[in-house]
């Protein structure tokens, strides 16, 4: 009975960002996946922002699922300091603005601007849109860094329409499973 009760406290009176000790650790898992699915993912595919794809389904389905202010942000934020520090790349310590900016972009079309969760392709544009994010972040650290930049001599439209149709599809992927998962409408009444 006490153990109970002290369960409960902690469950009521522990919050992150506003979420309870269970909604900080869905987020903390959604984080981990992101940057797991994104060291898992070093096909060569040849495509401008295909590694992208798992980071922003894992991160749409979060901001989805908890529907909190900061939650993208949190799991972008624990997605790029586990990539930083046991996969970083060639990137190195900058990885982990692939993970923060999506997830800060997620968060602000889903908790601040009020747009509908219920529709497949809202969810997939602000995906998109935060997929886009990631590729600024690649464009800052090759200016910062003075790096020859690849991906301009693809011709810098193609990257962009690569990358907002490759966000688009992880967020239109986030959408369905978490639809088929649990409902939208529970997700929504359980998390708020």
């Amino acid at each position: 009975m006490m153990l109970e009760k002290n369960q409960s406290v902690i469950r009521n009176n522990f919050r992150i960002f506003g979420m309870s000790l269970t909604q900080a650790l869905v987020v903390t898992t959604f984080g981990v996946v992101a940057a797991i699915g994104n060291m898992a993912s070093k096909l060569p595919l040849h495509i401008p922002g295909h590694r992208g794809l798992l980071i922003i389904l894992a991160l749409t389905a979060c901001c989805i699922m908890i529907r909190k202010p900061g939650a993208g942000t949190l799991a972008g934020f624990i997605g790029g300091f586990v990539t930083v520090f046991v996969a970083p790349g060639v990137k190195g310590i900058f990885a982990f603005f692939d993970f923060l900016l999506p997830g800060i972009l997620m968060d602000v079309f889903v908790s601040v601007i009020p747009i509908s969760v219920s529709k497949w392709y809202m969810i997939g544009a602000a995906a998109g849109l935060a997929h886009l994010a990631k590729l600024l972040a690649s464009y800052i650290l090759a200016d910062i860094l003075n790096l020859p930049m690849s991906f301009l001599s693809l011709g810098l439209s193609v990257v962009l329409v690569s990358h907002l149709i490759i966000g688009f599809i992880g967020g239109v992927i986030a959408y369905f499973v978490c639809a088929r998962v649990v409902g939208l409408r529970q997700i929504s009444q359980k998390c708020k």
